[in-house]
C-alpha cells in the first residue's frame, strides 16, 4: 500500500526538522564569523556590516591584547591545522596497513587463540579513554613522548585500529575464497595472494574505513588535550579552546576558527558519503 498524504507530509516534515537541526549550528557559526563583536553582544541574528576581520585576525594575529580576552597569535592556527592534517593522514595510513592485514589474518587463518585475541581486541572499543588516562600518560612520559606528534600518533593508532579491523574483518569474510585459492595453486605465497587478490577486492571498504578513521582523528579532542602542552603538537581542536578568554571572548574569531576547522572533514564526508553509507550497511 502506498503511504497516505498525511504520512508523506509527516515524513517530509521530520526530514526537514532533522536537516534544520543539523545545519543550524553551522549556519550560526558562519554568520557569527562574519559579524562584529558588538553585533554578537547585542544578539543580532544578522550582522549590520558583514566583515571578514575575524578571519584576517585569526590568520594574521590580533593586534590588541585585552586582559583575559581572545588572543590569536599569527601562524598559530595554520600550524595547528598542519598538525591536525599530519595526524589525520598519518594515523589513517597506519591504521589501514595494520587493520587490513589483521582483518585478513583473523578472517582466513582461523584458530582458537586467534579468535580469543580478536574478541579481546574488539572488546577494547568499549573501554573509555579516561579510564586508562593516568597509566597512558605515565607510559608516554617514561618514553619521553609527551607533547610530541609521534606520541599522539601512537595513541590514536591504538584507539582506531580495533574498529577498523572489525569493519574490514566483516568485509573479508564476505569475499569468496576461490580467487585466493586459485592464486595459491598458481604458485603465489599467502602474502602475494593477499596483496594481489584480496586488497583489490577490499578497495571500496578500505576507502570507507579510511574516511571514518580520518574524520574520527580530525575531531579527537581528549587525547591531544592530555598529551600536548605547547604548539609543537597541538591540533586545531585543542587550539580552538584557547580562544575562549577568562573575562571576555571574541566570538567572531572563535566562530571563524570553528568554520575553518570544519571545512576539511566536511569535504571528505561529502565526497565519500556513499562509501561510508555502504560500508556501515554492509557491516550491520
Amino acid at each position: 500500500m502506498r503511504p497516505g498524504r498525511a504520512a508523506r507530509l509527516g515524513r517530509a516534515l521530520a526530514v526537514a526538522a532533522v536537516v534544520v537541526w543539523s545545519i543550524w549550528p553551522i549556519a550560526l557559526g558562519v554568520v557569527t564569523s562574519i559579524s562584529q563583536q558588538t553585533d554578537v553582544e547585542a544578539a543580532r541574528w544578522l550582522p549590520r556590516h558583514p566583515t571578514a576581520d575575524a578571519y584576517r585576525s585569526l590568520i594574521g594575529g590580533t593586534s590588541s591584547r585585552r586582559a583575559g580576552g581572545t588572543v590569536a597569535e599569527a601562524g598559530a592556527f595554520q600550524h595547528a591545522l598542519a598538525n591536525s592534517t599530519q595526524l589525520a593522514v598519518g594515523v589513517t595510513l597506519g591504521t589501514l596497513v595494520v587493520a587490513t592485514m589483521a582483518a585478513y589474518a583473523f578472517a582466513r587463518l582461523r584458530s582458537r587463540l586467534g579468535s580469543a585475541f580478536f574478541a579481546a581486541m574488539v572488546a577494547t572499543m568499549v573501554v573509555p579513554t579516561f579510564v586508562i588516562v593516568v597509566a597512558l600518560f605515565q607510559l608516554l612520559a617514561d618514553a619521553q613522548l609527551i607533547d610530541t606528534k609521534r606520541g599522539i600518533w601512537l595513541v590514536l593508532l591504538a584507539t582506531t585500529t580495533p574498529l577498523a579491523t572489525w569493519l574490514l574483518y566483516n568485509q573479508v569474510r564476505e569475499l569468496p575464497k576461490e580467487p585466493e585459492e586459485a592464486a595459491l595453486i598458481d604458485g603465489c605465497h599467502r602474502v602475494q595472494a593477499f596483496v594481489r587478490v584480496v586488497v583489490p577486492q577490499l578497495l571500496s571498504g578500505i576507502a570507507a574505513v579510511a574516511t571514518i578513521v580520518m574524520l574520527a582523528v580530525w575531531g579527537e579532542f581528549l587525547i591531544p588535550l592530555l598529551l600536548s602542552s605547547t604548539a609543537n603538537a597541538k591540533p586545531v581542536t585543542v587550539l580552538i579552546t584557547e580562544y575562549v578568554g577568562k573575562y571576555s571572548t571574541n566570538y567572531p574569531i572563535l566562530a571563524a576558527a570553528g568554520v575553518l576547522a570544519l571545512l576539511p572533514p566536511a569535504l571528505v564526508a561529502l565526497l565519500l558519503n556513499r562509501r561510508i553509507t555502504g560500508m556501515l550497511a554492509g557491516s550491520s
